[in-house]
């Protein structure tokens, strides 16, 4: 599992890769949190590269969905179409829940709104 962060047009991106599963969520989790400050108006968290997401994995994204709403910041996930993580995210009822978009062009796109 690896987390990247930069910021793209001033909005965090953090790119996770690898298996996310409870394992690794606090480490996840600490490094979302230091990379989203105050300031940005959204936070963008690409899970294109995510091959394993269990339940501590989606509490993580409803948990950072809380934060950034508490903030008056926007969240907004992307995850492919084709994505193996995608059945988890079906079952679990986070797509329909939760902002998912398919790229990190709709992503920016959805912020325009």
């Amino acid at each position: 599992m690896n987390v990247a962060i930069d910021v793209v047009k001033d909005t965090p991106v953090l790119r996770i890769t690898g298996e996310v599963d409870m394992s690794n969520v606090r480490l996840i989790e600490e490094r979302l949190g230091n990379a989203v400050s105050n300031k940005a108006f959204a936070v963008i968290v690409d899970l294109s590269d995510v091959t394993y997401l269990d339940s501590a994995g989606i509490r993580l994204l409803y948990q950072l969905d809380t934060r950034v709403q508490s903030r008056q910041q926007r969240l907004v996930i992307v995850v492919p179409l084709g994505a193996s993580i995608n059945r988890t995210l079906e079952a679990s009822g986070t797509i329909g829940t939760l902002k998912i978009v398919r790229s990190e062009n709709d992503a920016f796109d959805a912020l325009k709104v």
